[in-house]
């Protein structure tokens, strides 16, 4: 398996949380919530348990509901299950996608008070149905958010462990990349175009196959769209009607979704369910527009003015490509190399909102409109805080070049920011204030 960053804040939960609060591992399905899991069982503990509530026996649901008052039956009963033998504080039990089954959440406060075994729960609310919504979530929990692989463990899963590090001793002394900067921008736009999903992954590096990653990212929206159908009809129909514009909607312009493009009569009242539940989901990855970037952002947020980006971009690529049962490697490699009419600034952009998210970063934008005019003046893509300070950031595509935006916003809110980033296709620079960088440093802002 893939070494992934987040494992050693999961060896910080048994070292410092453990057994009085759960590891709750929140995030997509199929983003390597369960490989992660079972890596902690086997390594960090004599013996593990894992409980699949998406593929589980009837006698073990019944155990959740039946036998909390005798703890001891319980987990004899779970031994005698899975034929493992459990140790007391050298075992964990792994209760994945555990909100397929509410009464195994709702009895962590029980078992976590006994405090014999540690626990680790997988889930997202994708695939939730309607008798979870009333599920008492327990407050024993200690969350992480798993997401796609970020680049840095994109190029270790190559086992490239060289070019990171230099990447990083590059970008703090603002030392232009020379010779490697074509080589770098090669392996970032094949991370772009692959994603950072575990499975993917594994199929693309398996010879450079561009088509054996397109065919596991189409199983993996056909996954989400059956988990979008079990919603209520009315539900069902809305999520998947908003889900299959998003790549519509990031093709435009200003790159921000107009429930209108769905359906002249769409309302934010008919859509406010369904978009939550792609943003819990952690199927997207939501911008909000600030109106006053001098004020905190959450005090500022615009509804329902906002962007949807996918939260992983090579899933991005498949679906804007949903029409084709999967993509040939000769398509990818044109894509790779700008040769075809895909709109390059949809990917970019979104590329880069999930750089930020990997680091932390809730995206947000900011865009002023001329109310007499009626036009937009001012375009920033994203937002970021550097301390007290407010980091602006552009995304130039190969076409374009224009920073009048980011200067004019420099101007407006010069003693509230920090130097202006523009991310774009050549070499590190600094111009009118304005730090210029290549894409791939998005994965160290």
């Amino acid at each position: 398996m893939f070494e992934r960053k987040i494992y050693r804040e999961m060896l910080h939960w048994k070292e410092s949380f453990a057994p009085k609060y759960a590891l709750f591992l929140k995030g997509a399905r199929r983003v390597g919530k369960t490989t992660l899991a079972e890596k902690l069982g086997r390594e960090a503990y004599d013996s593990y348990i894992l409980i699949r509530f998406d593929n589980v026996d009837a006698s073990i649901k019944n155990l959740f509901v039946e036998s909390l008052r005798d703890l001891d039956t319980f987990f004899m009963q779970l031994q005698l299950e899975y034929r493992t033998q459990l140790f007391p504080r050298k075992s964990l039990i792994i209760l994945d996608e555990i909100q397929l089954f509410p009464p195994a959440r709702q009895a962590l406060k029980t078992l976590l008070e006994d405090g014999r075994y540690d626990f680790l729960e997988t889930g997202s609310l994708a695939g939730i149905t309607k008798k979870s919504k009333d599920i008492l979530i327990p407050s024993e929990e200690y969350t992480l958010e798993v997401l796609p692989m970020d680049f840095e463990e994109f190029l270790w899963a190559q086992d490239d462990r060289m070019t990171f590090p230099v990447l990083r001793d590059y970008f703090g002394k603002r030392k232009p990349m020379g010779a490697l900067h074509q080589v770098i921008l090669k392996s970032f736009r094949e991370y772009m175009l692959v994603g950072g999903m575990p499975q993917v992954v594994t199929a693309f590096l398996q010879g450079k196959d561009y088509a054996a990653a397109d065919f596991v990212k189409q199983q993996i929206l056909t996954l989400y769209k059956n988990d979008m159908e079990e919603q209520n009809e009315e539900s069902s129909l809305y999520v998947t009607n908003f889900f299959d514009r998003i790549p519509s909607e990031l093709s435009q312009h200003d790159k921000r979704y107009v429930l209108s493009h769905i359906d002249g009569q769409a309302r934010m009242r008919e859509y406010r369910g369904p978009i939550r539940w792609l943003d819990e989901a952690m199927i997207v990855n939501i911008a909000s527009k600030v109106d006053d970037p001098s004020a905190a952002f959450q005090l500022s947020i615009s509804d329902p003015s906002f962007k949807c980006y996918m939260m992983d971009t090579g899933l991005l690529v498949s679906l804007a490509f949903s029409d084709r049962p999967f993509l040939e490697n000769e398509l990818y490699k044109a894509i790779l190399k700008d040769q075809l009419g895909v709109n390059e600034g949809m990917l970019l952009e979104n590329i880069v909102a999930q750089c930020l998210k990997a680091n932390g970063h809730r995206p947000f934008f900011y865009t002023h409109r001329n109310e007499k005019t009626r036009k937009t003046e001012i375009e920033v893509d994203f937002l970021i805080r550097k301390g007290k300070k407010i980091v602006p950031i552009e995304v130039k595509s190969s076409g374009s070049s224009s920073i009048k935006s980011l200067l004019r916003f420099k101007e407006i809110y010069g003693k509230h920011i920090d130097a202006p980033i523009v991310l774009h296709h050549g070499e590190m620079k600094t111009e009118d204030g304005v730090q210029f960088f290549p894409y791939y440093m998005a994965a160290l802002l």
